[in-house]
């Protein structure tokens, strides 16, 4: 879903930016902690940081920056890979345990919250009114039930709204829940209306959320790129005692641009579904559908409209009715001669 609109919303301009922000700083950055990390000395038992800077020369730059923008490169067609990845789409043996392993975690989780909310709210339900959490004689219970309640509903929301759908990351389920909250209330699987709709949006509207989705995927190639760093120290600072500690600032790096990721998966999830709002209507018409007179018929037809935009097999053997709008004709130019006037009259 993270690349949903990469090649429909930009041009020239907009890859070279996206490179910039998403490849190019955190390969630059990675790059760097790696070549202080060689030239420290700790791989060969000698730590010395003072010399890190020393002999220092133009050719040792040249190629940093070299090595940098080559892994920036081979990086970049990976990035709906990583993104995928920390979402938890994982393939093989071992990886696949794993995953098993966080979804039960987190469905035990979803159904904690949800048993959890539904005590607070029935015991919310079922106060008297001078006990509700609004009264200024209210029981330390109440406020503690309605508390818990606010804590859960926000809880929830960072879960996909069945059971059955739960991923193995929090990034992964946050996504999915916008991926099929977006667009439901008309019918409409943003899967495969959104690049679509991109041909019809405004480019105010694309912009706004093209720089939701660079912030997301700049933060999620941030968090792998600072756990790689993390897993890089370890071997260099093996032998160093304290220093070890070391590892802990680029994990701390990765921690926290990985909860920023989580949270920017919801602003880009609320970017989707601003963006099919304000244009599903513009598609019907690019589509030469008749507009639907209520909610109803929009919802109906666009089941049939989702299911030709995925090709399934049964729109080709059964091609499925649909009414289209009356091709407006452009008015007639009057072509009436106006009278003349004669000389008699011009005089």
């Amino acid at each position: 879903m993270a690349n949903l609109l990469a090649g429909a919303s930009g041009g020239i301009t907009r890859i070279g930016r996206y490179f910039t922000v998403v490849s190019a700083i955190p390969s630059a950055l990675f790059a760097t902690y790696l070549y202080l990390l060689i030239r420290s000395g700790a791989w060969d038992g000698r730590l010395n940081w003072a010399k890190v800077f020393d002999g220092l020369q133009l050719t040792d730059v040249a190629l940093l920056t070299i090595l940098t923008a080559a892994g920036a490169l081979a990086a970049n067609p990976l990035q709906f890979m990583l993104v995928q990845f920390m979402e938890g789409y994982w393939n093989g043996s071992l990886l696949r345990l794993l995953a098993l392993s966080r979804t039960l975690h987190h469905r035990r989780r979803y159904l904690s919250i949800e048993s959890r909310l539904n005590s607070s709210n029935w015991y919310l339900a079922h106060i008297a009114d001078e006990n509700s959490p609004s009264s200024p004689d209210s029981a330390i219970e109440t406020l503690r039930a309605a508390a818990l309640s606010a804590e859960m509903r926000r809880l929830k929301t960072r879960y996909p709204d069945r059971l059955e759908e739960v991923l193995p990351t929090q990034l992964g389920n946050m996504l999915r829940r916008h991926e099929r909250r977006a667009g439901s209330m008309y019918g409409i699987d943003p899967l495969v209306a959104l690049p679509r709709m991109a041909m019809t949006a405004q480019p105010r509207e694309l912009e706004y959320l093209d720089n939701q989705r660079v912030q997301m995927e700049l933060a999620v190639r941030t968090a792998v790129l600072g756990l790689l760093a993390a897993v890089v120290t370890i071997p260099f600072m093996w032998r160093e005692g304290a220093w070890l500690l070391l590892a802990l600032v680029p994990y701390g790096i990765a921690y926290t641009a990985y909860r920023g990721a989580v949270a920017l998966a919801a602003e880009y999830g609320m970017a989707i579904a601003t963006l099919i709002d304000l244009n599903r209507f513009a598609l019907y018409q690019r589509l030469r559908l008749a507009q639907p007179d209520d909610m109803t018929q929009e919802r109906t037809r666009n089941e049939t409209v989702m299911k030709i935009f995925r090709a399934e097999p049964s729109t080709h053997q059964n091609p499925p009715f649909l009414a289209f709008a009356p091709t407006v004709q452009p008015p007639e130019e009057s072509h009436s001669e106006q009278p003349t006037m004669s000389s008699d009259q011009e005089e």
